[in-house]
């Protein structure tokens, strides 16, 4: 039986394996992601939660195992997690013929906004993370291989050129031309001998605004740690600044404001290596050029509600901002 078509069978299963009282037949969950895994809404006697089906594969449920000993880890920690329910033989996957499920409270709420009081505790929450990670067990990974750490040239050529065949050519040269003078930079500055210096340990590896689930003004769930593991800890700083603080806004001042305000919650638990500071810019917006690629080659023709030559201005205007502010933090 195929988890991810069978709802029937599916809720026939939590049934018997969950003592969670009457239970609905699962509902998959509209604008969500569902990468590695299908995620789908249940509704039973004793409330709401969030079903992730697996493959039963012996590697697969290993790393499902990392991620409930991390997100236990979090919780003792004070740090939000959606709780996972265990099945009534005391385990946290229940296993079928070829497949498994995991059953987490649901955690209501939305993305999160874009605001002071949101900013810093997206920052404090990341700084708390990494302090209480530090030497967690965690799988090992080459920590000085980021994922998308070197020029993104082939989704960025791509992109490029879907965003020249509908703007203006000229001024599209232009835009790109100094995109590339930045990445050019950003390549040299996170050459291999200076990613071997940073400091590496736990990341999230995918701290971004639909990983932090918001209520009622405050965060109620870190989600998603499918990406955890062995890593540097710039690697998240720079996609949090990337996703958070630089994608939606291309004003300088609301730029530093926006930075500022995460990084000074952020340092309230670790404090930046000098290293760190120096290159942080860079590759924040290696990691913001590269996911932008990658989005257009993926979805096409409109990411975030603008067109590949608005993106094309935008990300020139962020990529000016952070070359100056990488120049600020060498020199300064």
């Amino acid at each position: 039986m195929q988890a991810s078509n069978g709802l029937k069978e599916l809720q026939q299963f939590i049934a018997e394996r969950y003592a969670i009282g009457e239970v609905g037949v699962p509902r998959p969950l509209a604008h969500v992601h569902q990468r590695r895994h299908r995620k789908l809404a249940l509704e039973a006697t004793a409330g709401r939660f969030l079903v992730k089906t697996y493959q039963r594969d012996p590697a697969v449920l290993d790393a499902l195992r990392f991620q409930h000993r991390l997100s236990g880890h979090l919780e003792s920690a004070g740090l939000p997690v959606a709780r996972i329910v265990a099945a009534r033989d005391g385990r946290r996957i229940a296993e079928g013929d070829t497949w498994a499920i995991e059953l987490q409270e649901f955690v209501g709420g939305e993305p999160m906004p874009v605001n002071k009081s949101a900013l810093s505790q997206a920052g404090h929450a990341l700084g708390r993370f990494h302090e209480v990670c530090r030497d967690f067990p965690c799988p090992e990974r080459d920590p000085t291989q980021w994922r998308l750490c070197d020029t993104p040239a082939k989704a960025f050529a791509a992109f490029y050129e879907m965003a020249r065949a509908e703007g203006d050519p000229e001024a599209c040269a232009e835009q790109c031309n100094r995109i590339v003078l930045f990445l050019r930079d950003a390549e040299h500055a996170l050459r291999w001998e200076v990613r071997n210096e940073l400091e590496v340990g736990l990341i999230h590896g995918d701290w971004h605004g639909g990983n932090l689930i918001y209520s009622n003004g405050g965060l109620a769930a870190i989600v998603d740690l499918e990406f955890a593991g062995e890593g540097c800890f710039l690697e998240d700083i720079a996609y949090a600044l990337s996703n958070l603080c630089i994608r939606t806004c291309t004003e300088p001042e609301r730029l530093a404001w926006r930075t500022d305000t995460f990084l000074r919650a952020y340092q309230q638990h670790r404090t930046l290596a000098f290293r760190e500071e120096t290159v942080l810019y860079y590759a924040a917006g290696m990691k913001h050029v590269a996911t932008l690629g990658f989005q257009f080659q993926q979805f096409g023709g409109s990411v975030g509600g603008h067109t590949a030559p608005e993106w094309l201005e935008r990300l020139a205007l962020q990529c000016d901002w952070l070359t100056s502010r990488a120049k600020q933090t060498v020199w300064r």
